[in-house]
């Protein structure tokens, strides 16, 4: 399974990329996170502290560390390499779009173009990459939902199989009772003739 513990709160670097990261990505935890701790030490540090509390399905909480390292990896690797002027001609509007979109998402130019790239050659990136704050943060709230119905499923699941083992037990010691009947009742029955035959005996006697 994957692990957290990579991620130092005491780092200047992980903590600060880790809020501008949960803010871009997981809108809901954000909104939990950012009202109780002001400084990005703090909310690393409460954020590796209830990961699970997040992502209850370990297969989901996994997947999901999984993605945060390697956001992470790929950012440092972005970093090292050497940067490149790149001069573009665009349609007004194209830009006007282009400048809103930036504005938008509280990017830089760079660091804009360098998501869209990102997000376009990972799967579904099409689709997210276009999603406005208010839609990432009702899908994040609706996967939170999803997550709470799985989980109290789980759970009737666990009272059901508890519930199960009870009824077979009481068949079983049903069954146990039953047993011990019809010996009890074929003791008496050879108890019964044994007399009876004893007695025809002594009758016929001469």
């Amino acid at each position: 399974m994957s692990s957290i513990a990579w991620l130092n709160p005491s780092s200047s670097k992980h903590s600060k990329w880790l809020v501008a990261y949960v803010r871009r990505n997981y809108p809901a935890i954000n909104q939990k996170l950012s009202k109780r701790y002001l400084s990005a030490k703090l909310f690393c540090q409460a954020f590796k502290e209830n990961v699970e509390s997040y992502w209850p399905d370990k297969y989901e909480r996994a997947a999901q560390l999984t993605k945060l390292r390697n956001a992470w990896d790929q950012e440092q690797s972005r970093k090292s390499r050497k940067t490149q002027s790149l001069s573009i001609q665009l349609d007004g509007e194209v830009k006007k779009q282009f400048s809103e979109f930036v504005k938008f998402h509280k990017l830089t130019q760079a660091k804009f173009i360098e998501e869209l790239l990102f997000h376009y050659n990972t799967p579904n990136g099409e689709t997210d990459l276009f999603k406005t704050a208010d839609t990432r943060r009702q899908d994040s709230l609706d996967k939170e939902k999803l997550e709470a119905e799985i989980s109290a499923l789980k759970a009737k699941l666990v009272d059901k199989d508890k519930e199960i083992e009870r009824l077979k037990s009481k068949v079983n010691k049903f069954t146990d009772t039953t047993s011990s009947d019809k010996s009890s009742r074929t003791d008496i029955e050879e108890l019964i003739y044994k007399t009876f035959e004893e007695h025809v005996q002594d009758k016929i006697k001469p």
